[in-house]
């Protein structure tokens, strides 16, 4: 349908309303919260702003109920077993908060992107009621690298990077955190290591956007130490004009679904696989500070991968520690590190010291 003058006015019109106000300043979300739902995009119209705002708020927090459902449910049980329909005033009484990380507004119209936090027990109950097995088993990080080919628009390459770091893939199961824009070009193990080990991942994805006409595809490669693998293309159509909101829409869709490929794939190894492993280390320490800050290090990791954590003997340099972690050792021995904690193999077995510390 062709636009008339008047509409083309109005939209200009509303289009500097909107960009009049300066996007709030994003909130710290809690990556370690898995009951906590980030990067919730709503675009409500109303009588005034503070109708639209509050349909915003009330638009997010149902959103953010799906997304936290199906987070927590195997992909298998989500296929057979509907999903709660609750209504609004259920919803909200499982929500502990509702933060916003970016808005807009006009006299009629709100666009935020919002981060809601649930509360746990609520949550649980709620899916166990519906013959759901919830699922809160974390693995350590993965880092993603959002590239493009080279005839991909610069503004189109700054999109996708855009969708991957506001979408709040940092709280899954599997956390996802988006590597530093100056790590570019092919998949590269050497490369991406230094940024993943200060997030502590131990592994790199590389997700590299291709644009051909109303058709877009992300290939998926992820690098380890052991070497690279073909994750598969997944593709989504540009709808609309092709403008920057259909392109946008596309790419979001494009990391949508390879985030819950990785998530699904995660779901099945933490439901069939051995990642619960019991350890006991040797803590070395020169004075009681030290001592204090690796104890830190693993109270801090115990929001991540490491629980039921021993202290079976202390000594005046020394102490012997038992716990239980979920993943790979060198996953282990990443988040340790991001915490300043070497974990080190010796002939006598795990060794725990501060980093740098010999």
């Amino acid at each position: 349908m062709k636009s008339t003058p008047w509409a083309v006015f109005a939209a200009v019109i509303l289009t500097a309303a909107l960009c009049a106000f300066s996007a709030a300043p994003a909130s710290a979300l809690d990556r370690s919260n898995v009951f906590a739902v980030g990067g919730v995009n709503v675009d409500e119209t109303a009588a005034n702003s503070a109708a639209a705002q509050q349909q915003g708020f009330a638009s997010a927090q149902r959103l953010a109920f799906m997304r936290l459902a199906r987070r927590l449910t195997p992909p298998e049980e989500q296929a057979r077993i509907p999903m709660p329909q609750l209504d609004q005033a259920a919803i909200e009484r499982m929500v502990v908060s509702v933060d916003v990380e970016q808005e807009r507004r006009s006299g009629t119209r709100y666009l935020g992107r919002l981060a809601v936090r649930f509360d746990p027990a609520q949550i649980r109950n709620t899916l166990r009621s519906a013959g759901f097995t919830v699922l809160e088993t974390r693995t350590a990080p993965v880092l993603v690298v959002p590239v493009a080919t080279a005839d991909v628009a610069p503004e189109t390459a700054a999109a996708w990077r855009e969708v991957w770091a506001t979408g709040g893939y940092a709280q899954e199961l599997a956390p996802l955190i988006v590597a530093p824009g100056d790590l570019t070009g092919a998949p590269d193990w050497a490369a991406a290591q230094p940024y993943a080990r200060a997030e502590a991942a131990a592994s790199a994805l590389y997700v590299t956007l291709r644009v051909s006409g109303a058709n877009a595809t992300a290939a998926a490669v992820d690098v380890n130490a052991g070497g690279a693998r073909d994750r598969g293309a997944i593709s989504a159509t540009i709808g609309g004009a092709g403008d920057a909101a259909a392109i946008r829409a596309a790419l979001q869709s494009l990391a949508d679904q390879t985030n819950a490929r990785v998530q699904n794939e995660w779901k099945a190894q933490s439901a069939t696989g051995p990642v619960r492993s019991r350890i006991s280390a040797t803590a070395i320490y020169a004075d009681e500070a030290s001592w204090e800050r690796i104890k830190q290090a693993l109270q801090g990791a115990a929001a991540t991968m490491i629980s039921e954590i021993r202290i079976e003997a202390v000594g005046r340099d020394g102490a012997l520690i038992s716990f239980t972690f979920t993943g790979r050792l060198e996953q282990l021995g990443a988040e340790l590190n991001r915490r300043g904690v070497s974990l080190e193999q010796s002939p006598q077995g795990p060794v725990l010291r501060l980093s740098g510390a010999h």
